[in-house]
């Protein structure tokens, strides 16, 4: 099932159901989660994770949802997604066969005055009997793109937030997904510096003349 395009500002968001609160860099280790790959890594010392790319790069993204801890199957699983549209646009996305044979009922709806002022909706999934307990399930696949206008701000131009998760028992077992948030900041890869580059050049030069000059002597 192909990506539904709502705006320009949401073409990410139209495939995935997770969510956006308050930007957490590590992925969760254990127990239940909501993730994606690549998670990045930590380059600078704010407190979201980075990935460095360049200009015109493609990231190919991974959501996967783990109900690792969990007593009893989920049957309701709500997600906000951000994305700063000013540095990625999804080219391609959809949720996975087994996403859709495990949640029926799926919805979602921009948030107005999102919290970051970047793009964000909010994912509602649901069905009669659900996932089970210790399950790990590839959901969301995404081809995004970077766009000239990224940079590094130190917030996320990614992040996905557990928002409620009910099992059918109907407890609440939002608490269990630890951590509830993930965000990634793409910035970018660092550029070699032009007095190493020509200071290279000219050792390489001077290597040259000095094989020659050895060369012109045994002539």
């Amino acid at each position: 099932m192909k990506l539904t395009h709502i705006s320009a500002s949401l073409v990410f968001l139209g495939a995935i159901a997770f969510g956006a609160a308050s930007p957490i860099a590590v992925t969760p280790a254990y127990g239940a989660s909501v993730s994606f790959t690549p998670t990045g890594s930590q380059l600078d010392k704010d407190a979201i994770n980075d990935l460095e790319v360049n200009v015109g790069d493609t990231i190919d993204f991974s959501f996967v949802l783990d109900t690792s801890g969990l007593t009893a199957n989920l049957q309701s699983l709500d997600i906000l997604v951000q994305q700063d549209s000013t540095e990625l646009v999804t080219l391609e996305g959809f949720r996975t066969d087994a996403d859709i044979a495990a949640f029926s009922g799926f919805t979602f709806s921009p948030v107005e005055n999102p919290p970051l002022g970047i793009s964000t909706a909010l994912f509602k999934r649901s069905d009669s009997i659900g996932v089970s307990p210790d399950s790990i399930l590839e959901i969301v696949r995404t081809t995004d793109q970077v766009l000239p206008g990224f940079k590094n701000d130190g917030l996320p131009d990614l992040a996905v937030t557990v928002t409620s998760a009910i099992d059918a028992n109907g407890i609440d077992v939002t608490s269990l997904f630890q951590a509830a948030s993930q965000g990634l900041d793409v910035q970018p890869a660092p550029v070699p510096e032009t007095t190493s580059l020509l200071g290279f050049l000219g050792l390489a030069a001077l290597g040259t003349s000095s094989l020659l000059k050895n060369c012109s002597k045994r002539v």
